[in-house]
């Protein structure tokens, strides 16, 4: 995957939460967390109850709701089939992607990718009707052993609450849905890891981020300050918030998101503190957005770089 393209998908991810809170209306608003809400259940809510237990990221992405979005439906589809992607799952034909990783930052880490498509997955296992899988054997034969117990099993698989609260943290309770939801679990190994990988001073232990795109583009992140067994201290919220700035300015200053259009954006995230938890909200609104699909289409047009 070419790094333009890898931009691509991270701006559209980010331009989608943004999308979702500007056309509630007005400004963005900071939602209460309501890990409980009630929400139509989706494709993605399927495939979270039956991937194997221990799931540490988990990564859902809604290609169909995308595709079918007025302002980025057509760039999302080129970006698609236009071979940009090409190292990515086959994301051409699916409707739903759900990234799960296991093991993060240890020599056993796996990643199981579970994709929702009306068409055959090449290279993919069938799971059920409409179900596909592609990652290590053993966790597909996890996932199909948990299928057929929903099939056969007469009770109602469901995943971990403590991953469904987690997950909801950042959707706003008034969201008409998600383009894309990370949630992040992450123990000592994952996140000593994570910090090598990415030059960031230290990782959250918890991560909830919502992403959605109406007219317009909205994302939420929604980040725990405090490490397991540790006191929380203003100290806490303070280390955390400079590890998001820092994240953002490197964001900022990567050429793909200047040639997109999107520094101003996140310049102007806004990080509001509650208790532990740290909330960012980043937005781009409809006329910037627009601007942002014309650049964007203008570097797929130019092809691989």
């Amino acid at each position: 995957m070419t790094r333009s393209a890898l931009a691509l998908i991270v701006a559209f991810g980010a331009i989608a939460a943004t999308a979702a809170l500007g056309a509630c209306g007005g400004k963005p608003r900071v939602a209460q967390p309501s890990p409980s809400q009630a929400h139509e259940q989706t494709v993605a809510d399927h495939i979270l109850a039956l991937l194997p237990q221990g799931a540490q990221v988990v990564v859902e992405v809604d290609l169909a709701r995308l595709r079918a979005n007025p302002t980025v439906g057509a760039v999302v589809t080129r970006a698609l089939t236009a071979g940009a992607i090409e190292k990515l799952p086959p994301f051409g034909v699916a409707d739903t992607v759900v990234l799960a990783a296991y093991g993060v930052g240890t020599a056993e880490a796996a990643t199981l990718t579970v994709i929702a498509s009306p068409a055959a997955v090449p290279g993919a296992t069938r799971i059920t009707d409409g179900l596909y899988a592609m990652g290590p054997a053993d966790w597909i034969a996890q996932l199909e052993a948990r299928a057929a117990l929903g099939e056969t099993g007469g009770s109602r698989l469901t995943a971990p609450a403590d991953l469904l609260a987690l997950r909801d943290r950042a959707m706003p309770a008034d969201a008409p849905g998600a383009s894309l939801r990370l949630t992040a679990r992450l123990p000592f190994d994952a996140r000593v890891a994570l910090a090598r990988q990415t030059g960031l001073e230290s990782a959250p232990a918890q991560l909830s981020i919502w992403v959605d795109v109406v007219d317009d583009l909205a994302i939420i992140i929604d980040a725990d300050a405090l490490d397991p067994g540790e006191r929380a201290t203003k100290k806490s919220i303070a280390r955390l918030t400079r590890v998001i700035r820092g994240a953002l300015a490197v964001l900022t200053n990567d050429p793909t998101t200047r040639a997109l259009g999107l520094p101003g954006s996140l310049a102007n995230a806004r990080l509001v503190a509650r208790g532990t938890w740290v909330r960012t909200i980043i937005a781009v609104g409809p006329k910037h957005l627009q601007r942002v699909v014309e650049r964007a289409t203008a570097l797929l047009a130019k092809g691989p770089s």
